[in-house]
């Protein structure tokens, strides 16, 4: 059954916790560059340092999560939003019950982005890609908390499957910003055009059961039904 009340989890001190050290190699990735930069590139590595100084101290980690239910037709998991999407039903086919959640790393990154975009194109690229690999950081680092949490009660959890993944259409950010409250809750709001604000949030749902037929491992990608994608996942 799902429940009423949305929680909230926040993230403090994170330089310290080692589930949040910035993997520079991923976020070379998110800018386009597939590996690190050498030691005759050393103008570039100093420019990702300079943004890493100025962005990590503004960066606020918040999660709002609500437990759902989760129920299956022939060919469809039945969810408190509406969708038919077939990959998230495999995803999250055997589940027995599962978490909607929103997370966010704030607005200050986008405020740099905006001040880089108009000073330094490269600043504001890397950026973008630090906020992304920070909001995924983040990701994981909840959905690893929760994982513990269902281990302990002998449940194994899916990947998590986010709107906009393979064929579960972004319009689902609707009702899931509804279920959640989410400008209440953490300060992420949705605009016309189904962008959030701030920019570096992420919405996504997990399962958990006992005989899950995916259970987490592996890339967070494979269910996504796009494989031409420069930042798929290995």
């Amino acid at each position: 059954m799902t429940e009423n009340t949305v929680y909230i989890r926040k993230y403090s001190s994170v330089e310290e916790d080692p589930r949040f050290f910035v993997n520079e190699k991923e976020v070379w990735r998110y800018a386009g560059y597939f590996g690190i930069p050498g030691e005759s590139e050393a103008e570039l590595r100093g420019e990702l340092e300079a943004v890493l100084k100025e962005v990590l101290p503004l960066l606020t980690y918040k999660v709002c999560y609500r437990k759902i239910g989760i129920d299956f037709t022939k060919d469809r998991a039945v969810l408190p939003f509406d969708q038919d999407s077939s990959g998230l039903y495999k995803c999250l086919k055997g589940s027995e019950k599962g978490i909607l959640f929103a997370a966010t790393v704030g607005l200050g990154i986008d405020r740099c982005i905006a001040r880089y975009q108009r000073i330094n194109k490269v600043r504001a690229l890397l950026a973008q890609a630090l906020g992304a690999e920070r909001v995924e950081a983040l990701c994981d680092a909840f959905c690893g908390e929760i994982r513990e949490e269902a281990c302990r009660e002998g449940l194994i959890c899916t990947n998590r499957f986010s709107p906009g993944y393979g064929d579960l259409p972004i319009t689902c950010q609707k009702e899931i910003f509804r279920l959640l409250d989410c400008p209440k809750s953490i300060g992420v709001t949705l605009n016309e055009s189904l962008l959030m604000s701030p920019s570096k949030s992420v919405t996504a749902i997990f399962g958990m059961g006992k005989n899950v037929e995916r259970a987490l491992g592996g890339s967070k990608c494979a269910g996504c039904s796009k494989t031409d994608c420069i930042y798929r996942g290995k």
